[in-house]
């Protein structure tokens, strides 16, 4: 029968927890190694809103929906790609990108970051993209895309 770790013992081999709400009211619950991987299980609020926009240099992230949807914006050269994310699917997001992302209410995530040689901190902000994606509606994304795939049976 395996021992369960006690908080301390987990830190001293490296791995912590970090429980947070954000500003937008998501509620997120981090596992997260001292070589800078973590894994992040991220709950949307009724209210949730646009996270903030950034890139990341060195760590790969994968986001896993569970279930409801998260719309998901990159800009490469000035052009914004936008792309709904459903129960069932993922997101790995590219090097050097500025994405955001919006999840909808009762939306699950699952993120885990990861790469060789990870620096302590990989988030880069990307202010101009915020402004960008506030003058979008979310709300009206996902449903196109979910007429959209209806269209397709």
């Amino acid at each position: 029968m395996p021992r369960p770790l006690s908080p301390q013992e987990a830190e001293d081999l490296g791995v912590s927890t970090l429980h947070e709400e954000m500003d937008n009211g998501e509620l997120r619950f981090r596992l997260r190694a001292s070589d800078g991987s973590s894994y992040i299980r991220t709950q949307s609020s009724p209210n949730s809103g646009w996270q903030n926009s950034h890139l990341h240099r060195h760590v790969h992230e994968l986001n896993v929906i569970q279930q409801g949807a998260m719309v998901v914006v990159e800009e490469r050269g000035g052009d914004l790609s936008v792309r709904v994310v459903r129960a069932g699917e993922f997101y790995l997001c590219p090097l050097h990108v500025p994405h955001n992302s919006y999840m909808a209410p009762d939306t699950v995530a699952h993120t885990v970051k990861y790469g060789a040689d990870l620096p302590q901190a990989d988030w880069v902000p990307c202010p101009h993209l915020d402004e960008l994606c506030r003058t979008l509606d979310p709300e009206a994304l996902l449903k196109e895309d979910e007429s959209r795939s209806n269209s397709n049976f």
